[in-house]
C-alpha cells in the first residue's frame, strides 16, 4: 500500500515530530491565519537552506572537478611510478588524502550545519508559533465531510473547486482526493470515503503520463475502495478490486488485506440515520424553509426610537423575524471601527476550543461545536458600550449578564442544535438561568455559517453589526424548549460572533411573571 505518510508528513513534520502543537488551528479561521505565518516562515528558512547547499554543492564540483583532471593526467601517464616519485606530487596527494577530503568534503557533509540550523530554526518555530499535527488534518476533513452532509456539496464538486455553485479556482490533485478518501476511511466514513476515492482514481487516469505509468497509484486506491466497500457490505465488489490488484502485482500487499478479510465478517450495509432534528437543520442551513400557513399581518420591518431616550435621534431598526417567542434582528447596533476595537480586545486574551456542558455541568471538547472562544469583560470603552446597548435594547439589569463570548469559527466550524439555558446542573456561580441571548454578529459570511431555529422554521444569515436577541425563558421561568437552535457549518468565510447571556436572577422586575404560567406554550416541542 502506498506510503501514506509521504502524502501528508513533509520535512518539518518530521523534523518536530517530537514537538507538540500548540493550541488548535483548524476549530478557528483566526488561528488558521497563524499557521499562513508559520509556512511564510518556513518559505524563506528553506529558500536559505536551499540557496546555501547550492554554494556548498558548487563548491564541491569545483574541487572534484580540478581533482579529477589531475588524477587523471597522473594516471595517463606511461609510468605512474615516474609521477608519484616527483616528490611534489606524492606530498600534493597525501596532502588531499589526509587533510583536503576531511577538511573540505568529508566533515562538511557530515556536519552539515546549514541543516541543523535549519533544524533548529524550524523547533523554535515551532514552539512558539505551534504546528499543526495529524488530529488538525482529520480535523480539517471531518469538516470537509460536515459541508458535504448539511449542504449536500458533490465529491467530484468540491474536488474542482466548486463550492455551492461557485467556481473558486482551487481545485485538488488526485494525491489529495486520496489523502482525504484514506482519512475518511480511519475514521470510520466509509461510503464517503469510497466517493472520495472514486474521484482520486479518475483525476489519477486525467493526469500526466509519469503518474499514469505508476501502476501501483491504481493499486492502492483499489485497496482502500475494496476496504471500504467490504464495510459497506459488499464483500464480491471488494475482492473483485482486490483480484484486479493481485493480477498485475502478485506481490502486493493487497494479499494480507484479502486475507485479513476473509476472517472477517463483512459489514452491513445500514442506511445512515439521523437525529430527529437533521432534516429541519440541514433545510434551514440551506435556506429554505417548510411552508406554513400564517395568520394576521406579514412581519415587517421599522424603526424604534421609544424604546429608550438612547435611540431617539437614531432609532433601532428593527427586523422581526418570529413572535412568541419573539426574535428580533436589530440592524446596524455596531460599527466597523466598534467590532475592529472588540476584536483587539480579544486579541489580548487567549482564545481556546470551544465546549459544551457535559455530564454533571463539566465543560467537553466534542465535534458538534467547532469554534475557538474567549470572554471579555466590559471594563474597555467598547465593551462598555456593547453594554449599554443590550441594557437599552433589552431593558435587563446588566448586572446578571455574563461577559461577553467572542468566537470565531474554522473550517466547517459549526454549533449543533442545542439549547442557551441549562434546566439542571446550573453553575454555581449563575445568579438564575440564562433568560435571554443577544447575539452580535461581529463578520460578514460569504457562505454558510446561518443561525436556525429548527422547532420555529427560521433562518438568519449572519449580518456584519447586527444583533439578534431572543427569550431562553418562559415568564414563568420555565425553560423555552422552542428556542433550540443552532449555528450552521460555515462553507466559505469567516464567521465571527459575540455572545451576551444574560441571568433571571436580577431580572425580576424588568421582566415580572405573569398571574398565570406561560410555560404550556413550549411543552409540545419538548423532546
Amino acid at each position: 500500500m502506498l506510503d501514506r505518510h509521504c502524502l501528508y508528513v513533509g520535512i518539518f513534520q518530521l523534523i518536530i515530530l517530537a514537538g507538540v502543537a500548540n493550541g488548535e488551528f483548524y476549530s478557528s479561521v483566526d488561528s488558521m491565519q497563524d499557521l499562513a505565518q508559520v509556512e511564510e516562515e518556513l518559505l524563506n528558512a528553506t529558500r536559505s537552506y536551499v540557496e546555501s547547499q547550492q554554494k556548498q554543492l558548487d563548491f564541491y564540483r569545483r574541487y572534484v572537478e580540478q581533482i579529477k583532471q589531475e588524477h587523471e593526467w597522473a594516471t595517463s601517464q606511461l609510468k605512474l611510478d615516474d609521477y608519484l616519485g616527483h616528490p611534489l606530487h606524492a606530498f600534493r596527494l597525501i596532502k588531499r588524502l589526509v587533510q583536503d577530503w576531511d577538511a573540505l568534503i568529508f566533515e562538511p557533509i557530515l556536519a552539515n550545519n546549514a541543516r541543523e540550523e535549519f533544524r533548529a530554526f524550524v523547533e523554535v518555530l515551532s514552539r512558539d508559533l505551534g504546528y499543526p499535527d495529524q488530529s488538525e488534518l482529520q480535523g480539517a476533513i471531518k469538516g470537509l465531510a460536515r459541508l458535504q452532509k448539511v449542504y449536500n456539496l458533490a465529491t467530484s464538486d468540491l474536488a474542482d473547486g466548486i463550492i455551492g455553485g461557485f467556481t473558486y479556482g482551487s481545485d485538488l490533485q488526485w494525491r489529495e482526493c486520496y489523502e482525504i478518501g484514506v482519512q475518511l476511511f480511519d475514521l470510520g466514513e466509509y461510503q464517503r470515503s469510497l466517493e472520495w476515492l472514486q474521484v482520486a482514481f479518475i483525476l489519477l487516469q486525467n493526469s500526466p503520463r509519469e503518474e499514469k505509468d505508476e501502476d501501483h497509484y491504481y493499486s492502492d486506491i483499489r485497496e482502500y475502495a475494496s476496504m471500504a466497500n467490504f464495510e459497506l457490505g459488499n464483500p464480491k465488489k471488494a475482492g473483485r478490486l482486490l483480484s484486479q490488484i493481485l493480477e498485475s502485482q502478485p506481490t502486493h500487499s493487497a494479499q494480507q488485506t484479502q486475507k485479513y478479510l476473509e476472517s472477517r465478517v463483512s459489514g452491513k450495509n445500514v442506511k445512515e440515520t439521523n437525529p430527529s432534528w437533521f432534516s429541519n437543520y440541514t433545510r434551514l442551513c440551506q435556506g429554505r424553509r417548510l411552508p406554513e400557513e400564517r395568520s394576521g399581518d406579514p412581519l415587517s420591518c421599522y424603526l424604534d426610537g421609544k424604546r429608550h431616550a438612547y435611540f431617539t435621534l437614531a432609532p433601532l431598526q428593527v427586523e422581526p423575524v418570529h413572535l412568541d417567542p419573539d426574535i428580533n434582528v436589530y440592524h446596524g447596533m455596531l460599527s466597523s471601527k466598534q467590532i475592529l476595537s472588540i476584536f483587539e480586545e480579544a486579541d489580548k486574551e487567549e482564545m481556546v476550543r470551544s465546549a459544551v456542558a457535559g455530564d454533571g455541568g463539566k465543560r467537553t471538547v466534542r465535534d458538534l461545536r467547532v469554534s475557538q472562544q474567549t470572554w471579555l469583560d466590559y471594563k474597555s470603552p467598547v465593551m462598555n458600550s456593547v453594554s449599554r446597548i443590550i441594557q437599552f435594547v433589552s431593558g435587563f439589569d446588566m448586572a446578571g449578564a455574563e461577559y461577553m463570548q467572542v468566537a470565531n469559527y474554522g473550517v466547517g466550524g459549526q454549533y449543533e442544535p442545542h439549547p442557551d439555558y441549562f434546566e439542571v446542573n446550573l453553575p454555581k456561580n449563575f445568579e438564575g438561568d440564562r433568560i435571554s441571548t443577544s447575539m452580535f454578529y461581529l463578520s460578514d459570511v460569504e457562505q454558510g455559517g446561518y443561525t436556525v431555529f429548527t422547532k420555529l422554521n427560521v433562518f438568519l444569515p449572519p449580518v456584519k453589526g447586527a444583533l439578534v436577541m431572543w427569550h431562553n425563558l418562559h415568564r414563568s421561568l420555565d425553560v423555552d424548549a422552542r428556542t433550540l437552535h443552532a449555528g450552521c457549518p460555515v462553507i466559505v468565510g469567516s464567521k465571527r460572533i459575540g455572545n451576551v447571556w444574560m441571568h433571571s436572577g436580577y431580572q425580576e422586575f424588568r421582566r415580572p411573571c405573569n398571574l398565570t404560567s406561560d410555560s404550556y406554550k413550549s411543552l409540545a416541542y419538548r423532546d
